[in-house]
């Protein structure tokens, strides 16, 4: 059965909104305000802790340890400087069948990601007017068109799909132009009226499904590694290059590592939005969604571990090149077998999102909705970007022109 549940006033019985400045429930109406106080936040697992490998990374990054088991390595090599290393291919070879992930449970959602046809779309009566509400399979939140309602459809947040945490707003859709001009302040290239002429469009707040991974990633790393020294004898120069097979053993961890979960909003602009500050995330409360939309996820464990899975193998293929490369000449990768362990937290973060019109067309923007952070796609003008770059241009034939006049002046 299709359910709802709305936020209303104790003392009006208006609906409520959440408020990001306050962080309280607030009544637009009489003015009264409501705390929300969730209940302890169930914490994240760190796969293979206690294995006796090094520790968790920072925020979003990691940490590598590692041994060495290479044959003819150089004494002391991974204290000494590291010269000219080549971080050469990064392909990795990964045994999928040895990658596991824990956490919120992907076994028995399968069919709860399904987008259902238009025609069998869940309807929902509102409480406050008792219109009939068709929400897409994806929303969570809304506001009810016909009263103005906030209204959370709590069949697609209970049980398995609950979250475990939500980032709430901390950035008021107020301060979205100011932040939106900082934005554009130094954009050299945009067309000379687009100040003036250009509008911003409806802004929707949304909360926009993650899933934030804890991991580590641990394997055997096989490099091509060498040096070169030159000696002057008599008349000549001898040159002596010595080659060595390097295998290194690593494992690195990581935290709070966010990939978006869903696709009808673009991975690119989701990305540029980070960092998220997941030490502000809160249990799960549908309170925080009240005056927000808010989507659930639609993409399955296989695309989303993938996606976490290769942002970590790659962060630890660059580190451990990195890291062998000390003492060398140069370091090329030729194989790795990785294995990857992931623990998994559903987590809704917060996103402004608004259209920029400007000379008939539409330009998308998102904002980091805790951070104040701006992304978005914006226009150029051929007529300025043309003198930008002759400018330049003539700054540096002039000043190369200078510098050749005076240097044959000195030579004279």
């Amino acid at each position: 059965m299709s359910q709802i549940a709305e936020q209303k006033c104790p003392a009006c019985g208006a609906p409520l909104r959440f408020d990001p400045a306050s962080g309280k429930l607030v009544c637009d109406y009489c003015g009264t305000t409501t705390e929300v106080k969730p209940e302890g936040q169930k914490p994240m697992k760190k796969p293979g802790a206690a294995s006796g490998k090094p520790g968790a990374g920072p925020a979003q990054g990691g940490h590598a340890g590692q041994s060495d088991t290479g044959a003819g390595a150089p004494q002391g090599s991974q204290s000494s400087p590291g010269q000219g290393q080549s971080a050469g291919n990064t392909d990795n070879n990964i045994d999928s069948s040895t990658d596991s992930i824990e956490g919120f449970d992907f076994a028995n959602i399968t069919d709860s990601v399904t987008v259902p046809d238009a025609g069998n779309l869940p309807v929902y009566n509102c409480v406050s007017c008792g219109a009939e509400v068709i929400a897409p399979a994806e929303q969570v939140a809304l506001t009810c068109p016909y009263c103005g309602n906030n209204i959370v459809l709590t069949d697609k947040v209970s049980g398995k799909l609950r979250p475990d945490g939500v980032i709430p707003f901390r950035i008021q859709a107020k301060d979205l132009p100011d932040a939106v001009n900082h934005f554009y302040k130094d954009k050299k290239l945009l067309p000379r009226r687009f100040f003036s002429e250009s509008t911003m469009g409806r802004v929707t707040g949304v909360y926009v499904p993650f899933w934030v991974f804890n991991g580590r990633v641990s394997g055997t790393f096989e490099f091509d590694a060498q040096t070169t020294s030159s000696a002057r004898r008599g008349d000549y120069i001898i040159t002596k290059t010595d080659y060595y097979h390097l295998v290194r053993e690593a494992a690195m961890d990581f935290e709070n590592l966010p990939v978006d979960a869903s696709t009808r909003i673009e991975d690119r602009l989701m990305d540029s939005l980070e960092p998220f500050d997941s030490r502000e995330t809160k249990p799960f409360d549908m309170r925080y969604l009240a005056g927000f939309t808010a989507d659930r996820f639609d993409q399955k464990k296989e695309d989303i571990s993938a996606r976490a899975k290769h942002r970590m193998q790659t962060s630890t293929v660059s580190a451990v090149t990195a890291q062998a490369g000390a003492g060398y000449g140069s370091v090329t990768p030729t194989d790795s077998s990785l294995h990857a362990q992931l623990d998994a937290k559903y987590i809704l973060f917060p996103v402004y999102m608004f259209d920029i019109s400007h000379a008939g067309k539409n330009y998308h923007f998102a904002v980091n909705g805790q951070t104040g952070k701006v992304v978005g796609d914006l226009p150029t003008d051929s007529g300025v970007s043309f003198l930008y770059f002759f400018k330049r241009f003539a700054l540096v034939s002039g000043g190369l022109l200078a510098y050749s006049v005076g240097k044959y002046l000195l030579g004279m």
